[in-house]
């Protein structure tokens, strides 16, 4: 496996990248330091074979149709579900995105349509994971509060992100770690 992104240049992009993660925080309520942390989980492991299924998804190969992309590593499929459930909760309107009500993630010509603006576009993509987050913290805890939320929650979420699971996965356990190294505050009781 070739890597892309060196952790030196992983830390340069969320540099760059600050500005707009302090922007979707606030808008979405979720912490910097958890957006950050699956952002440097997914950037860092950005690979050569990640390009190749863009590359599929892009041209229609074999017929590809959706794959993960951008710097959150994000599904044209798991975008629209994560939208519908901004959508339902009042967090985001699809229209202020770009997008239109009713995406259907069974759709190929939603899913192409999202993906490709998850492709191209890095604030969408930021915003879709960022609501993808959300959505994983609702359906492994019950909650999208993160500032009352313990360790195993956030390891669960975290878990959630990147796996149709409720458990904690060793994707959760160091995200958990990039969480806590990017400021994630440990509350007194996970101590």
């Amino acid at each position: 496996m070739i890597r892309l992104y060196s952790e030196e240049k992983t830390e340069a992009i969320l540099r760059e990248l600050g500005p707009l993660i302090r922007q979707v925080s606030a808008d979405y309520g979720v912490p910097e330091a958890a957006i950050t942390a699956i952002l440097y989980r997914e950037i860092k492991e950005i690979d050569l074979l990640d390009l190749a299924a863009d590359t599929a998804v892009r041209l229609g190969c074999f017929p590809k149709w959706d794959s993960s992309t951008g710097y959150m590593q994000i599904f044209g499929r798991v975008a629209i579900r994560a939208l519908r459930f901004a959508a339902e909760h009042g967090i985001e309107e699809p229209a202020r995105l770009g997008m239109p009500d009713g995406m259907d993630e069974e759709n190929p010509a939603d899913v192409r349509r999202m993906w490709r603006k998850l492709n191209r576009d890095r604030e969408f993509n930021l915003r879709m994971g960022t609501l993808n987050l959300l959505a994983s913290a609702a359906e492994t805890v019950g909650d999208t509060g993160f500032e009352h939320m313990n360790a195993d929650g956030m390891k669960r979420t975290f878990s959630r992100y990147n796996a149709n699971t409720r458990s904690v996965t060793s994707y959760g356990e160091e995200v958990w770690g990039y969480y806590l190294k990017y400021g994630g505050m440990r509350r007194e009781e996970d101590l």
